[in-house]
């Protein structure tokens, strides 16, 4: 625990438990100095009322003023410990002068003695207790010794009771620590493979990260994917496939440092933090990873360095995983199914959701040929147009879990109608996903509806954090839209879709894009319906 603490691995529940405790002492406060004041106005006659009196008040005083400070703030900083012992300590000078000015050990405000040792019991630290206890039993027998006020025998008794409550005290705080300890450990551990899963990843990340930025450090982190986790599941049972799991943790170990972090996402996707670690050291780490993998569990990885790739764990993450898919792209895939069989399947798949649609054309292949013309304009490579007609065809085919009544509605759609809509690129991914071989376009598909500002859906990714499939085909899919007939609107001519597309350039469409398409366009000429059209 305190090694987490070291690193800025903080206990949520136990910073809760230390919020709550500031609440209950201001009340234990209230109710001592009520109970207290109920005492001496029974007991009026005797000697320093006043001055007993005025200290319960500088307690009521000091409790509504502890009411007034930021809890969170408090129980967050690193003088928490103080701030709770200083409190402590406070309340034993007032139970010791009370006490003191009552006649000594033979008042019953030295009952009160008890009161802060049971309270940081609560949530204190077991040094902290031991302080307190050790104050308290020390305040006591200050007072037996000076001044006295009763038998040598009650005050001895008395202190052995303090002193018990004290030990048991500290016992119960250390039951606590190991149990918060045993907790957290659990709550942060994958059950399977016994390595940090996504929750005690992502939070060992963010406090390594933010000790790198405080001392001037790089990092690395690091994503893959087993290949073909699938069949082996599917083929041996899953059995076979947690026992794989299990054993490619058990090389990660072996492969990466004592200090470096790994954590299991979710399925067969992993993460590593290489802390205080160059880029250079970090690629040395990432080819042992594949090489030590490859034996048994090939694996596709992506990989963001800090703080080139960015300062926040979520950026790096993006990053790496942008280029893990990109690492799949150039490796041999096992399925043999072909390109082409992919594309007429995709291409019947996608004449069913047209014909769902109030459309008077394929929309789907429309986009999919404007698409390869962009694809082709930008660079890409023969091989790799093929996938993008294939996402093309299939970037609407999440609209199949969206009833006919939103997808057809001639008027404007309500909000939860329009959230309805939105989804189907995230629900077309999950489909796309469990066809063997087209891995490669589920995030495209995805996020085929991102704003290249970032006002996109569903995950608001903006610029180059977009798949560049994803922002070819928003642009092919609104060139088709704007020169197509719908049910809620007439068709515009080329020249008014190009002039809406460059005014949305840097905003909605990525300008490279629109310039490709422009200059398509411009060799083609000027028609009057869309050249990619199909009747």
């Amino acid at each position: 625990m305190k090694g987490e603490e070291d690193r800025g691995i903080v206990d949520q529940s136990a910073l809760r438990v230390r919020v709550a405790t500031i609440s209950a002492g201001i009340w234990l406060t209230y109710v001592v100095c009520g109970s207290s004041a109920i005492y001496l106005v029974l007991t009026w006659d005797r000697p320093h009322r006043a001055l007993i009196a005025s200290l319960f008040g500088a307690g009521i005083a000091a409790a509504a003023i502890a009411a007034q400070l930021p809890r969170e703030r408090i129980v967050r900083s690193r003088y928490r410990e103080a701030f709770f012992l200083g409190w402590s300590v406070l309340d034993l000078a007032l139970i010791m002068v009370g006490t003191l000015a009552d006649g000594g050990t033979k008042s019953p405000l030295a009952l009160i003695f008890f009161m802060p040792v049971v309270f940081a019991s609560l949530s204190y630290p077991r040094a902290s207790v031991l302080a307190v206890g050790s104050l308290s039993v020390a305040g006591y027998l200050t007072l037996a010794v000076a001044l006295g006020g009763s038998s040598w025998g009650y005050e001895a008794l008395f202190a052995v009771m303090l002193i018990c409550t004290c030990a048991m005290s500290s016992w119960q705080a250390r039951i606590h620590h190991r149990q918060r300890g045993a907790l957290m450990e659990v709550s942060r551990a994958d059950p399977l493979t016994g390595c940090l899963n996504r929750r005690g990843f992502e939070e060992r990340a963010v406090a390594e990260l933010g000790a790198s930025a405080r001392r001037a450090r790089q990092g690395a982190v690091i994503v893959l994917d087993i290949d073909h986790f699938k069949e082996v599941n599917d083929r041996h049972g899953h059995a076979a496939g947690d026992e794989l799991l299990r054993w490619v943790v058990a090389t990660l170990r072996t492969t990466v440092r004592t200090a470096d972090a790994i954590g299991r996402l979710g399925g067969d996707e992993f993460a590593v933090l290489f802390a205080d670690m160059d880029s250079a050291g970090a690629l040395e780490g990432a080819a042992r990873i594949t090489e030590a993998l490859s034996e048994r569990a090939p694996c596709s990885v992506g990989m963001a360095c800090f703080p080139v790739d960015g300062v926040e764990l979520e950026e790096l993450m993006r990053q790496a995983d942008i280029r893990l898919y990109a690492s799949r792209h150039g490796r041999p895939d096992r399925d043999s199914t072909s390109t082409t069989e992919r594309l007429s399947w995709a291409a019947t798949l996608a004449h069913a959701v047209d014909m769902r649609m109030d459309t008077q054309h394929e929309h789907s292949r429309a986009v999919a040929n404007c698409a390869v013309t962009i694809g082709e304009a930008l660079g890409w490579p023969q091989e790799m147009l093929g996938m993008l007609r294939i996402a093309a065809m299939l970037h609407d085919v999440g609209k199949v879990t969206v009833p006919d009544t939103i997808l057809c509605k001639p008027g404007r759609l309500t909000a939860e109608e329009l959230a309805c809509v939105q989804g189907h690129s995230a629900a077309g991914a999950e489909l796309v996903s469990r066809v063997e071989g087209l891995d490669v376009i589920v995030p495209w598909i995805r996020h085929s509806h991102e704003s290249f500002d970032g006002s996109g859906y569903p995950d608001g990714l903006a610029g180059e954090a977009i798949p560049q499939a994803s922002r070819i085909k928003l642009v092919a899919d609104a060139f088709d839209a704007i020169t197509s007939k719908r049910s809620y609107s007439d068709a515009m001519s080329v020249a008014d879709a190009c002039e809406e597309l460059r005014r949305n350039a840097g905003t909605q469409f990525d300008p490279a894009c629109v310039d490709a398409l422009m200059k398509c366009l411009g060799a083609k000429g000027a028609p009057v319906a869309s050249p990619f059209a199909i009747a």
